[in-house]
């Protein structure tokens, strides 16, 4: 995968990220509390003793991407994969925005940096970038119209359509880790990509 191929595949997902980490911010993603867990759970498409749990998620964004991950693989036949590897984009891109630099240039760059091990020129759209990220993401306006909150089957889904999106290019580690571990470790490698490279501009003989 050359660069422009590799920007091509990391601008929708950084896009995308935006509205995602925004409904994990949230104090209550899932809108659950209040509700009747029997109401809701033929609507999110999980058992009710799941819901349980998803109900006290953690506060720091590690540990509900890391609970809400764990959970989901525990589910028969799910992308394990996928849902890891979307985990970990879906941090770097919350710490570049922590960072004080939010833009989609910018997390393309850390995303590139910390899951491939590559600098790339963030800024070459791809003709199909707003499309795809629309269909990455469609899910949960979908939801949010249909049942007035985000279902745990909407966030699921864009979850493993993100991890789809870069799983091929993330590598896993040589040992199975903890999911928590990873999320821990893939936080320590954004920081210090950031802090090496943040008035770095991309420079294309370095590439050379």
């Amino acid at each position: 995968m050359d660069d422009q191929q590799l920007t091509a595949l990391l601008r929708p997902f950084a896009r995308a990220s935006v509205p995602v980490l925004a409904v994990l911010a949230e104090g209550d993603p899932f809108g659950l509390r209040g509700r009747s867990l029997g109401a809701v759970s033929n609507i999110d498409g999980v058992d009710p003793s799941f819901l349980v749990r998803l109900g006290g998620l953690p506060d720091s964004l590690d540990g509900r991407l890391s609970r809400l991950t764990g959970l989901l693989t525990a589910v028969p036949g799910v992308d394990r994969a996928a849902l890891s590897a979307a985990a970990r984009g879906l941090l770097v891109c919350s710490i570049a925005a922590e960072q004080g630099a939010p833009s989609t240039e910018f997390r393309v760059r850390v995303l590139a940096g910390v899951l491939a091990g590559r600098d790339v020129d963030p800024t070459r759209a791809d003709a199909e970038e707003d499309r795809v990220t629309a269909e990455l993401t469609e899910a949960l306006p979908d939801s949010l119209r249909r049942h007035g909150r985000y279902t745990v089957r909407a966030v699921a889904g864009t979850l493993w359509r993100l991890g789809r999106r870069v799983g091929t290019m993330v590598a896993e580690p040589r040992v199975p880790l903890p999911q928590r571990l990873l999320l821990r470790r893939t936080r320590a490698a954004a920081q210090q990509w950031i802090v090496a490279n943040r008035q770095v501009q991309w420079d294309p003989r370095r590439q050379q």
